[in-house]
């Protein structure tokens, strides 16, 4: 394949975020009134593009940044008083302005999950923050961190961005915080989300939900869904925790009750006795269960698929790898809320940006698409972040052989040359046996 041909990063770039709505969305949240030396499109590009100039985001780093990138030079106080609450402000309607035009597919599901219209996986991961910020961000665990933040999640499985992002506090729970669409979705909820009465809701509105069993659950075994042959041990009205330990068998398929309070309204909480289907997926190597929950039929879904239909969760796992790892996320050392805030916020545009340039180059390839992975990419993305940062800030008509150059040498290392195996949703879509991949 000839690799000459241009794919257009900066076009894509500057698509993805147009000069004109960047400005438009620095006006409305009173970012810039007039552009001066701070041009708000060079900025936003700045903090999200910059970070490769030093190993975490800096402050200085991305003001040595924005002057290599615009040629401007800016004295460190001019740079650092722009990290003001209308820079919170200006990347969050960024972010919501992304998520609203990249949360599409990149294609349709396949194999037993194409009655699904979207499979959505949440989690939520938390971000250590200096300890001065204890006051307004109090950390769960004070003997780590005396001061944190959550980043919360949704994304499509099968789609090249995320659904929805939200920032909160260490301590708020995760299923409070989880919001999006539900009928004909089969969500895939982290243990930091299991609560029944979001797994009944879910039912309730048309959906279908996939959890991993809290390891404490005991609830009460009320029908099989498969038969054993020979002296196998009955579960109907039993307990999980009383038969559990004596069980042989690969798999448990069978269907449990479960008793929660509901919401409350007006001051009054209701009982409700609710059942959910309980998977279990033997290991030969330790002899435990992986047990799942969930309201799959289980005529449409075998338990082997159930547990590798769980394992496609582990997409949104790499967003926040690649936040962390890749995009200078792990600790935010500043004392600042604004910038702290701002620069979460930048990564999460770092993110998508990373995954519409690799969608762009993935089409390039065609066929071999499929290798250019992931977390390949994702380390292309940082080594070449500072040079795309200058690509997009400069005039077509001056860049058109830097941008040649970029792309030949991404494309040249963009594919993946040990790929042999599925990907997690190729495997999910497949029904692959759980440990046979």
């Amino acid at each position: 394949m000839a690799r000459t041909q241009s794919i257009g990063l900066r076009d894509r770039l500057t698509t993805l975020l147009p000069a004109r709505t960047l400005r438009r969305l620095a006006r409305e949240t009173g970012f810039v009134e007039r552009e001066r030396k701070i041009k708000a499109p060079a900025f936003l590009w700045t903090l999200v593009l910059g970070f490769s100039f030093g190993s975490e985001r800096t402050i200085a780093g991305l003001r040595r940044a924005y002057a290599t990138a615009t040629k401007t030079s800016l004295v460190p106080s001019a740079f650092y008083d722009r990290f003001d609450a209308s820079l919170v402000r200006y990347m969050k309607a960024v972010v919501e302005n992304l998520l609203e035009r990249t949360s599409e597919v990149d294609r349709a599901l396949a194999g037993q999950l194409a009655s699904f219209k979207e499979v959505l996986a949440t989690d939520s991961s938390v971000i250590r923050l200096h300890d001065l910020l204890e006051g307004k961000f109090p950390a769960t665990r004070t003997n780590h961190s005396k001061a944190a933040i959550k980043l919360h999640a949704v994304m499509n499985v099968h789609g090249h961005g995320a659904k929805s992002v939200k920032i909160t506090g260490e301590r708020k729970n995760d299923g409070k915080a989880f919001v999006a669409g539900l009928k004909d979705r089969l969500i895939l909820f982290d243990l930091g989300y299991y609560r029944y009465q979001l797994f009944d809701s879910v039912r309730r509105n048309g959906g279908y939900f996939l959890s991993r069993l809290k390891a404490n659950a005991n609830p009460t075994i009320v029908a099989a869904h498969r038969t054993w042959r020979g002296r196998s041990l009955p579960l109907v009205g039993e307990k999980l925790q009383d038969v559990l330990a004596r069980l042989q068998r690969d798999e448990i398929d069978v269907e449990i009750e479960v008793r929660f309070k509901r919401r409350g309204y007006l001051g009054k909480r209701s009982s409700a006795r609710e059942r959910f289907r309980l998977v279990g997926i033997r290991n030969h190597d330790t002899g435990q269960y992986h047990l799942y929950v969930t309201n799959l039929p289980h005529d449409r879904i075998s338990a082997q698929s159930v547990a590798a239909i769980y394992r496609a969760r582990w997409t949104v796992e790499l967003l926040f790898k690649s936040l962390k790892s890749d995009f200078a996320l792990e600790d935010m050392p500043s004392a600042n809320e604004n910038v702290v805030l701002a620069l979460v916020y930048a990564a999460i545009v770092t993110w998508i940006t990373s995954r519409e340039l690799r969608l762009a180059v993935r089409q390039r390839f065609g066929d071999q698409a499929r290798r250019v992975t992931e977390g390949r990419w994702t380390r292309l993305m940082r080594a070449w972040a500072s040079l795309l940062l200058v690509l997009v800030t400069t005039p077509p008509r001056h860049g058109a052989e830097f941008a040649r150059r970029i792309e030949f040498a991404i494309l040249s290392e963009a594919l993946d040359p040990h790929l042999a195996r599925l990907s997690l949703l190729e495997e999910a879509e497949a029904g692959i046996p759980f440990g046979r991949a």
